[in-house]
């Protein structure tokens, strides 16, 4: 007779961290980081651990339509302006409260491509959208860009403002692209009007199309930093050309060409981050920097920023490739990458960002935004109700301007499976407890889930602390000190069991909320 052995069944403790690692729908459930998560909307990733993102406030309202641009102009001095497309006109909406009178109306689109140069007039504010004369903003204010001979101000001779969709800004030099073509057009150094030079691209796009916007790229190799041109078109070709001068074929040359798949509908998928320049396509987040290495070292995988939620990224645009407004855009100020993704909800614009810092991502919802922008140093967006909104403030959204109000915000995760130690045994959770900072105690629904279910717990009805499901009746440290923060540690009764276990957390708050680890007392059991 043969007798097994008893299974060591006493409790342990076992404490994993809050999941740093951000959202991952790359690896298999069974295979997943526990510092990763399977779920994860309106939570910031941190170093130190998950913090619930901030609200968003009404800064300037009663535009009347959609805002569906949004652009920066800084004088040489330093002052700042930000100025608004909504309907059929701009707004500046520098100054927070109910919009004034428009200082441009009559347009035909407010879906607007701009850019900025400084020379020594001063600095100018450049935006153009294909159908309109152009609009530049400078110290004296508002003025036209109309044909005509190049000499007289405000004019442009060969190129009509009507007809460029793009700008940029490259070695001194304002770009354009003309709508539906492969020509970019090309002023003198440091000028805003005057007679245009044609440079066609057309001969590089093997794939055809057309130029979709251009965009200038830094890198740092064995002849130092320099900027390149970068031509990107609709069929998802990267040009690239370094030089100064493109009427010298000395200084200016071909140096390569890329193919990061098609780009989404819009002129506003790239961003710079640094000296990198990131493209949004429709395999996911491309930054030219790594596709150069790893064109080099044969794996390109390794260029896509996105590699974590590449399947995600791949799905939305599939979905939604062909939608207004989508854009990325980076805000150096909290080391962020936002993805505006659109939807055919109503209301439904969602996120998708990255703390670059730890490339760890998420998703952001409740934020229906049209278009993004930094203006003094901060983050804001335009919505679809004709209204500018400052976004990362708070931690309330929709605060009217009045400052009174707003809407809590509600966060949701699903931590990837833990084994807890011991890989194909039985275990069950007795007692678990989100180890949490808070600025007042929050309620939160829990749940554990085991063996690789998928699952999104309903969030709580209101903001209080939790009483329902908690480990007898009293909360240790309850009581918050003003101006600071406090632990909230609160052990809930677990069921079930299984051989990995996640913890399943939805949260509703208005104040600051990081969620540090989670501590699990356990039975491990034999196997099965």
């Amino acid at each position: 007779m043969f007798f097994q052995k008893p299974s060591d069944q006493a409790h342990r403790i076992t404490t994993v961290q809050a999941p740093i690692g951000g959202l991952n729908v790359r690896d298999s459930l069974s295979a997943m980081p526990e510092s990763d998560a399977i779920v994860l909307n309106n939570w910031w990733p941190q170093p130190y651990g998950l913090t619930m993102r901030h609200g968003y406030q009404e800064w300037s309202t009663g535009l009347g339509d959609t805002v569906s641009t949004l652009a920066t102009w800084v004088s040489v001095n330093g002052t700042e302006k930000l100025l608004a497309w909504a309907g059929e006109d701009v707004y500046d909406a520098s100054t927070r409260g109910v919009i004034g009178a428009p200082i441009v109306t009559g347009l035909n689109s407010a879906f607007w491509c701009s850019t900025s140069i400084v020379n020594s007039a001063g600095s100018h504010l450049i935006a153009v959208n294909g159908l309109d004369n152009g609009i530049c903003y400078d110290e004296s204010g508002i003025h036209r860009l109309t044909a005509g001979d190049g000499v007289t101000a405000y004019t442009w001779a060969v190129l009509d403002p009507k007809d460029a969709m793009h700008l940029t800004v490259h070695q001194h030099r304002l770009w354009a692209v003309k709508i539906n073509s492969a020509i970019a057009y090309y002023l003198p150094t440091d000028a805003i009007y005057g007679t245009w030079n044609a440079f066609d691209f057309g001969a590089s796009f093997s794939r055809g199309g057309y130029i979709l916007y251009v965009a200038t790229w830094t890198i740092n190799d064995y002849s130092g930093t320099r900027d390149l041109f970068v031509a990107v078109s609709s069929e998802g070709q990267v040009v690239v050309y370094s030089g100064t001068d493109p009427d010298n074929a000395s200084t200016w040359a071909l140096t390569g060409i890329f193919y990061v798949g098609a780009p989404v509908a819009g002129m506003r998928s790239f961003c710079k981050v640094g000296g990198d320049l990131f493209i949004l396509t429709q395999q996911g987040i491309v930054s030219l920097a790594d596709l150069l290495n790893a064109s080099k070292a044969k794996d390109v995988d390794s260029a896509f920023k996105s590699n974590k939620i590449q399947f995600l990224i791949s799905e939305l645009v599939s979905t939604y490739a062909d939608l207004s407004y989508w854009q990325l855009i980076y805000v150096p100020k909290i080391n962020m990458l936002i993805c505006n993704v659109p939807t055919l909800v109503d209301g439904g614009n969602m996120q998708i960002a990255s703390n670059q810092i730890i490339d760890a991502w998420t998703q952001f919802s409740n934020m229906d935004a049209a278009v993004w922008c930094t203006y003094d140093s901060s983050l804001y967006f335009g919505d679809f109700k004709g209204r500018v909104l400052l976004a990362w403030e708070g931690n309330v959204d929709n605060v009217p301007l009045s400052g009174d109000g707003g809407t809590s915000i509600t966060a949701v995760v699903q931590q990837a499976y833990s084994y807890m130690g011991s890989l194909g045994t039985q275990k069950q959770v007795g007692m678990y407890r989100p180890n949490l900072v808070v600025a007042t105690p929050v309620i939160y629904n829990t749940a554990i889930q085991y063996d690789f279910e998928v699952s999104v717990i309903v969030p709580p009805d209101s903001v209080a602390i939790q009483t329902g499901n908690v480990w007898d009746s009293a909360i240790w440290g309850i009581d918050t000190w003003y101006g600071g923060t406090s632990n909230q540690r609160t052990w809930s009764q677990a069921n079930g069991l299984g051989v990995a276990a996640s913890i399943c957390i939805s949260l509703r708050a208005n104040g600051e909320v990081l969620w540090v680890s989670t501590d699990y007392s356990h039975i491990q059991g034999g196997l099965l």
